[in-house]
């Protein structure tokens, strides 16, 4: 999807709208922000996933833990790029958003316009931000899978994408394949789109417990 670029939609702004865009648009300051706050939650489902696949195999008692220096590097640059569209795709909604309201409005002050985009605020809110929940938490047990079974390989089973229903053909042909070999699951990971809702189920073979300290569970 092409970046959608604000800068220009505010260059045309009448010199009220671009107060207001400037008062209200986010900034490098809310990019750092947020990129933390995607960090900590992708790290959190990454462990959280790792400890639910040692479970699936056979082994309750051990936890992930991410300690992988590497690892955590890749997810931070994630949650960087994330935040960075997070920010430019609001900034864009913002001046989208302030163009209506003059069509709407075309007397609208700087009063107006601040009340307006307030009600427009928790609108958006309200389907954006579980959107940005969804994409971080699935991305993120994503790659503890990926990382789990290529890590502890030889790991064996099957992993069927759920839900089990799609909207769009690359879902929908992963879901018409049913179950498949976890490497095959491993090597194709979702999600395949924005919004994507879907995520691998993994059914793996059980391995002795007597096996189960020797697990790689998120160290180097």
């Amino acid at each position: 999807m092409a970046k959608r670029l604000w800068q220009p939609v505010v260059d045309n702004f009448a010199d009220v709208q671009k107060l207001v865009h400037l008062a209200a648009r986010m900034d490098t300051y809310d990019v750092d922000r947020i990129r933390g706050e995607l960090l900590r939650g992708r790290r959190r489902y990454y462990e959280a996933e790792l400890t639910s696949q040692a479970a699936r195999v056979g082994c309750p008692m051990m936890a992930g833990r991410l300690s992988n220096s590497a690892i955590l590097a890749e997810l931070e640059q994630q949650s960087q790029t994330d935040a960075t569209g997070i920010v430019n795709t609001y900034n864009y909604d913002l001046a989208i958003a302030i163009q209506h309201i003059r069509v709407e409005t075309p007397t609208a002050n700087r009063f107006t316009y601040a009340a307006k985009l307030r009600d427009w605020e928790a609108r958006r809110a309200n389907w954006k931000n579980p959107q940005i929940a969804q994409h971080t938490e699935l991305s993120a047990r994503s790659r503890a899978q990926q990382d789990f079974y290529s890590r502890n390989a030889p790991l064996m089973g099957m992993a069927v994408l759920e839900p089990r229903t799609a909207v769009c053909p690359i879902c929908q042909g992963w879901i018409n394949r049913g179950e498949v070999p976890i490497q095959v699951a491993k090597n194709n990971p979702p999600p395949y789109h924005n919004g994507c809702p879907h995520w691998f189920n993994i059914k793996p073979e059980k391995i002795p417990m007597t096996t189960c300290r020797f697990l790689w569970m998120g160290g180097q």
